[in-house]
């Protein structure tokens, strides 16, 4: 195992590799290789066990009650898999995991976690760093998929953009047809929604660039 990639991952943030390479040792931690299309987890499964990627990237997938599948995201190493999903009452994968490459991941059961975690206070305070920021995405995009129209989506990510960048200029960070996955719609929906905001005078949008002209505007479609 390259044990100097896994000074790249958050959850070991901090720490000297001979630290990593002895706790991998002791609890005899491997990697595993994933096929591409391969499932590492499935939607609802028991969450009995930590995902860490190492390499490759998986596609998160959930269904819907009428059996509609739904692109939730796309997930890149090095980066854990439902890491905040991993304890607690009930608890499950809430997506299907799918491979989009061939891909190398650390599959550690959960009773190996906790004794990971009591074995180095760092490890255990990246794990718990890790969770409450995924908490935190977790409620933005929440508080995102409560829109229900594609032009209140739209303003709320283009205002989010804009404060990250402290301009009123911004360019997409993905393209508009992983943005329209992201949005649940067809890309031709966001192209045309787009064309009509700035028909409606609130953008001017050039490919991926975006330059806002009425923020009150935005501001209160996104208020309810």
């Amino acid at each position: 195992m390259n044990v100097s990639v896994l000074t790249k991952l958050p959850l070991f943030r901090s720490i000297r590799q001979n630290e990593i390479e002895r706790i991998l040792q002791e609890l005899k931690i491997t990697e595993t290789y994933f096929k591409k299309g391969e499932i590492l987890a499935f939607q609802d499964e028991a969450c009995n066990r930590l995902i860490l990627l190492l390499s490759g990237s998986v596609k998160g997938e959930m269904n819907d009650p009428s059996g509609k599948v739904v692109k939730v995201e796309d997930i890149y190493a090095p980066n854990p898999l439902a890491i905040l999903f991993l304890f607690g009452d009930d608890n499950r994968f809430p997506v299907q995991a799918i491979a989009r490459e061939d891909t190398i991941a650390l599959v550690i059961p959960k009773q190996s976690v906790l004794r990971m975690l009591s074995m180095n206070e760092t490890l255990l305070k990246n794990y718990l760093d890790i969770s409450a920021n995924f908490a935190g995405r977790l409620s933005k995009k929440l508080h995102f998929m409560s829109f229900r129209t594609i032009r209140q989506k739209l303003s709320l990510y283009i205002l989010n953009l804009s404060k990250i960048s402290q301009s009123d200029i911004v360019e997409l960070d993905r393209p508009k047809s992983s943005l329209a996955e992201y949005f649940g719609v067809s890309r031709q929906s966001i192209e045309r929604e787009l064309t009509n905001m700035q028909t409606d005078g609130l953008i001017l949008s050039e490919k991926r660039k975006i330059s806002i002209k009425k923020k009150d505007k935005l501001i209160q479609l996104i208020r309810f």
